[in-house]
């Protein structure tokens, strides 16, 4: 048995969590992915991978066998590009966590030039609001917003971004236009869950003071797509970031509150799991983001 076809195949099980999925993407049987699984776990002597209703997951020794098995991939991988030079085509997939919203508005049109000049590579983009397991999740390279807590990652600063508050008309004409931070304890909003748990908003205005607010609301989700269509529908006010929704401002769908405060300015990071070097396909990747957001003013928040 070819030991980097087991790698291969396994990596590919471990991160999709699937064997029908990873039997598909290898083009491969599904009975012939089992198999290789199989016999890997039958020559290493561990199980090392768990069967459950939600699909597979690795264990505490195919978790450590598969950060080894990525290293040993892209690693080939990239002596193989550096043999074939600086000017050989990419190839591969490349794998890029992001919040849904961000990675549509801003993201995504960056790549897309990107992609048709390399035929030969493929994205895959994991749009969770919620943060992953890089490693575990098989994900390249993520986009983060605020610090980076996980001494795990390494990680380039993008730029910055900052949030400001929305409302529809027909809120404002039912609840009233607030003047002043302090207004917004009577206001509903639309909140966005896993941000702000305990419902504290901090503002800074035009004139650099700043305000803490708490606020409350009926409604609330775990994406921020979702909270802007709350808000679009009339339940109350959202923070959003104001590049996002520029052509629903002016085309007076949604309503700019408090004109000139601003909220929870967060740097924007790539991030990706150290621990190995990245392979030349992931890191065309990576210079293509610094570079795109160097020239990007909505990365460019105060």
């Amino acid at each position: 048995m070819d030991r980097l076809q087991q790698l291969s195949v396994f990596r590919r099980v471990v991160e999709t969590g699937n064997i029908t999925r990873a039997a598909r993407d290898l083009a491969m049987s599904q009975p012939s992915v089992s198999r290789i699984v199989a016999e890997l776990e039958q020559r290493l002597g561990v199980p090392l991978l768990l069967r459950s209703p939600r699909g597979l997951a690795a264990t505490e020794a195919g978790q450590a066998f598969h950060v080894e098995a990525v290293r040993i991939l892209d690693s080939l991988e990239e002596a193989e590009a550096n043999a074939r030079g600086a000017q050989a085509a990419l190839t591969g997939s490349v794998r890029i966590a992001c919040v849904a919203a961000f990675f549509n508005a801003v993201v995504l049109p960056w790549l897309r030039d990107f992609l048709l000049a390399n035929p030969g590579l493929s994205l895959e983009a994991r749009l969770d609001p919620k943060p992953i397991d890089l490693v575990e999740d098989g994900i390249d390279l993520a986009i983060r917003f605020g610090p980076i807590r996980q001494q795990s990652l390494i990680a380039r600063k993008l730029g910055r971004i900052d949030f400001a508050l929305f409302a529809s008309s027909a809120y404002l004409q039912r609840a009233g236009v607030p003047q002043t931070p302090e207004e917004l304890a009577s206001h509903e909003f639309c909140r966005l869950t896993v941000t702000r748990p305990n419902g504290l908003l901090t503002l800074d205005g035009p004139d650099g003071r700043s305000v803490s607010v708490e606020t409350h609301g009926r409604f609330g989700a775990d994406s921020v797509d979702t909270t802007h269509l709350a808000a679009r529908a009339g339940l109350g006010i959202a923070l959003l970031a104001p590049w996002g929704v520029a052509e629903e401002v002016a085309a007076g769908a949604l309503v700019p509150v408090l004109p000139g405060w601003r909220a929870e300015p967060r740097d924007v990071h790539a991030a990706w799991a150290g621990g190995h070097s990245l392979p030349r396909r992931v890191r065309a990747v990576l210079d293509l983001l610094v570079e795109k957001a160097a020239a990007e003013p909505r990365l460019k928040a105060r």
